[in-house]
């Protein structure tokens, strides 16, 4: 009897520190993916940021999605940079891939908003930039700047961009993020997005053609 007293206590101990195992285990995997904080002048990625912190909130998008990947760098920076780059350097076609965020436009409309990042590229064989875009009602363009007409490419040091876009009253939703068409990799060191002051100017591309069609 004493046999199964003990072992009946054993059993339990077992059991309870198998749950309390996993909790363990359960708070380790929510403390390494929290979703990235969105607000004024948040920064996003940060110089440090914990592993898989800027997973949520963000998606693999473009038009070869398949063809690209999002992982870390973990032989220079111990994880802390996310890379966007093609899967096999030998594969085609490529197209294009993007790391993605999206969101609701109201509480910037009528602000001018900057999207700026310290990006470095790898072998970029087509071209890689930041992008953004605001969309209206029903889906329209109502803004847009993508760096098509100053692209990235080939290979370079980390440096500072900006694609800087008005937010009409209209707007529904913003979607931004770095792209990449064709081969190579781009490394995200850093992120922002926040308001711009009106003397920033604006790099929107679609704005002037939008004002040259009859």
């Amino acid at each position: 009897m004493k046999r199964l007293i003990v072992s009946a206590v054993f059993l339990c101990a077992v059991a309870a520190f198998a749950q309390d195992d996993r909790k363990s285990m359960k708070a380790a995997a929510a403390a390494r993916a929290q979703p990235m904080p969105l607000a004024a002048g948040g920064s996003f990625f940060g110089k440090t940021p914990r592993l898989r912190s800027w997973v949520l909130g963000w998606a693999l998008t473009g038009s070869k999605p398949d063809a690209y990947e999002i992982r870390c760098d973990d032989v220079f920076t111990d994880c802390a940079i996310p890379i966007l780059r093609t899967r096999a350097l030998s594969s085609e076609p490529y197209g294009m891939g993007s790391l993605t965020h999206s969101e609701g436009a109201q509480p910037w409309r009528g602000a001018r908003v900057e999207l700026k990042a310290e990006l470095r590229t790898g072998r970029v064989d087509g071209w890689a930039g930041l992008w953004m875009r605001i969309d209206g009602p029903d889906g329209k363009v109502l803004a847009f700047d993508n760096m098509q007409n100053r692209p990235l490419r080939g290979t370079s040091s980390f440096q500072w961009y900006s694609v800087v876009l008005d937010v009409p009253a209209d707007a529904e939703r913003i979607s931004f993020g770095v792209m990449l068409h064709g081969p190579g990799a781009v490394f995200i060191r850093e992120l922002r997005f926040d308001a711009a002051d009106t003397e920033v100017t604006s790099t929107d591309l679609v704005g002037p053609l939008r004002a040259q069609t009859p």
